[in-house]
């Protein structure tokens, strides 16, 4: 049976939460331990939630949980074109060459545009409105993503072709008890694979990292301390925050440039 078309599961200008998920080529072990092998690309997992935490800042997505395992990930994503529609076009632009920059420093993160360059995507009209979508696009999200981490482990491990399965699985998450079951589904991936027996141990999840930042509020005495340690830790500070506290909304409502919204 044929896979569902992506534009009939993924619409444009409409809020919606994705349970997204990608699998390495043959589901072999390209993040993690290869046993057949020997070798182990453990550091991967940490390139891709580095790269998560990159495009929660720049794109108009909103991550609210992830899980990277040895040969696949999940993301739960929520697109906010509500956000991307009141920024202005500098912004649009300049978040834009953060994606796609004309020119690179050495170690390959963009080179500082000049007035020039983002004028010359500011003034092409047509152009900068089809990048402000893609910037609410969990398609765009997913394929800035993964095309940057195919390409790096390809070149550590100097070869070419794909590193990703195919086209990413998507399931649109209608109400708020389908997400919060998802996000359970998600963070107890560890556990459910035996790598892991409690949260705190389960590397590289949304639920290990908010639960570093939550024990992190225990070394602080205020309360609005405890609460900006909560809501924007070191950890999951990236994170779409979970609104279990409503004494803490006056916190939740700071503005934060590592991630899309409040």
């Amino acid at each position: 049976m044929a896979r569902t078309n992506r534009r009939d599961v993924l619409a444009d200008g409409e809020i919606q939460v994705v349970h997204c998920v990608n699998r390495c080529v043959r589901r072999a072990f390209l993040c993690g331990k290869d046993d057949v092998t020997g070798k182990n690309y453990d550091h991967r997992r940490e390139l891709i939630r580095k790269r998560l935490e990159f495009l929660s800042g720049i794109m108009g997505i909103e991550v609210l949980g992830y899980a990277v395992m040895s040969n696949h990930f999940h993301t739960i994503l929520r697109s906010r074109h509500d956000v991307v529609a009141t920024w202005s076009d500098d912004q649009v632009a300049l978040k834009w060459w953060m994606l796609c920059p004309g020119r690179k420093n050495k170690d390959g993160t963009p080179a500082e545009p000049t007035e020039f360059e983002l004028k010359s995507i500011r003034n092409d009209k047509k152009g900068l409105k089809e990048k402000r979508r893609r910037l609410s696009s969990i398609s765009w999200f997913m394929r800035f993503l993964s095309e940057k981490i195919a390409k790096e482990a390809n070149k550590q491990d100097e070869c070419t072709g794909r590193f990703w399965e195919g086209r990413f699985k998507a399931q649109v998450l209608l109400d708020d008890a389908a997400i919060l079951a998802c996000m359970q589904y998600v963070d107890l991936n560890p556990i459910r694979a035996s790598i892991a027996k409690t949260l705190e141990s389960s590397d590289f999840t949304s639920a290990q990292d908010r639960i570093v930042d939550l024990k992190a509020a225990e070394d602080v005495t205020t309360v609005e301390a405890q609460d900006n340690r909560c809501e924007h830790g070191p950890r999951a500070g990236w994170l779409a925050p979970v609104a279990l506290e409503p004494k803490r909304q006056a916190v939740r409502a700071k503005s934060t440039e590592r991630r899309a919204s409040n």
